[in-house]
């Protein structure tokens, strides 16, 4: 059965699908969004990114002409339009996206207010993607191309401008077709993955770059709670490829596989188990939260998928 896609107040066949190619999202990249994974069909952390997805609309100065019912409301007809589309036992991801709207569609022409655009749609987790990663880790390869750096835009605002992460993808891909690209600041500090954050393991405590130049990633964010639970020193801080490469364990944190071991970074194996003994502590904790286990949850569906 197909899917059903939010658009601007109407639930519509994923397929049948469209917003004018005036919009501003598709002619200037601004879009702004937030991916939501569930947990027994449920969003987690909804609030945390509704406000997050508040935050990068006032950063683009349009927050105030949106009636953010319309974003509240595009997330839950689409959980109610598709869950019955995934096992009850697994879960799957809601994606909202807000864009200024139509106008301006000469480069020339004067900026006009308009409507936001708000779209939602859901899609199964790629469990078969990376189910295997929690046992064996995922490889990483540093990407040739630098992430855009704060002065240019804040990395904090979530956004779809992200050529950067695309290019980024092509070069990991071209040396491992297994790798996750590992992107850099114009220092040569780390920055972020092309949709996860970083954490790097040093004589039981857990490093992570600052927030100067990466997303805040609402996942990075619980990790840093969970750690503190368990009592897990967390660094925020400037780190390079020295501390990467010299990582006692590594992995990657976002919505979908929550973390996920990193087994190697540019060839040179990182860690000995996987996932490492901190890795393994905080998705215990995780599972534990949600009332499943993750690890679990993944490796059954991704046999189902194959």
């Amino acid at each position: 059965m197909e899917r059903l896609v939010y658009v601007n107040g109407s639930m519509v066949a994923e397929s049948a699908a469209t917003i004018s190619i005036f919009d501003v999202g598709r002619m200037y990249g601004a879009t702004f969004y937030e991916s939501i994974r569930t947990f027994h069909h449920e969003p987690f952390h909804l609030d945390r990114h509704f406000e997050r997805l508040r935050r990068s609309l006032a950063y683009a100065g349009f927050l105030s002409s949106l009636d953010f019912r319309r974003v509240e409301e595009a997330v839950q007809k689409t959980v109610e339009a598709n869950e019955h589309l995934t096992h009850k036992d697994d879960d799957f991801w809601v994606c909202v996206e807000v864009t200024p709207g139509i106008a301006f569609p000469m480069p020339l022409a004067g900026q006009k207010d308009s409507t936001p655009t708000v779209i939602a749609y859901s899609s199964p987790l790629p469990h078969e993607e990376y189910a295997q990663c929690y046992t064996e880790g995922k490889s990483v390869i540093t990407s040739l191309y630098r992430n855009v750096p704060p002065q240019s835009f804040e990395q904090r605002c979530k956004n779809r401008s992200r050529l950067s992460h695309f290019l980024s993808k092509r070069d990991a891909y071209r040396i491992d077709p297994h790798a996750f690209a590992l992107m850099l600041d114009l220092e040569g500090f780390l920055t972020e993955g092309t949709g996860a954050n970083i954490f790097l393991a040093h004589h039981g405590a857990l490093y992570t770059p600052t927030t100067r130049n990466i997303l805040n990633g609402i996942s990075r964010c619980y990790v840093i709670q969970l750690a503190g639970r368990l009592s897990i020193d967390v660094h925020e801080e400037d780190l390079n490829l020295y501390d990467a490469y010299t990582a006692e364990e590594a992995f990657w944190t976002t919505s979908s596989y929550c973390i996920l071991p990193i087994g190697s970074i540019d060839g040179r194996k990182i860690g000995q188990a996987y996932p490492g003994p901190i890795a393994r502590r905080l998705l215990d904790e995780w599972s534990k939260d949600v009332g499943l286990d993750i690890v679990a949850q993944s490796q059954r569906f991704a046999r189902k998928e194959a």
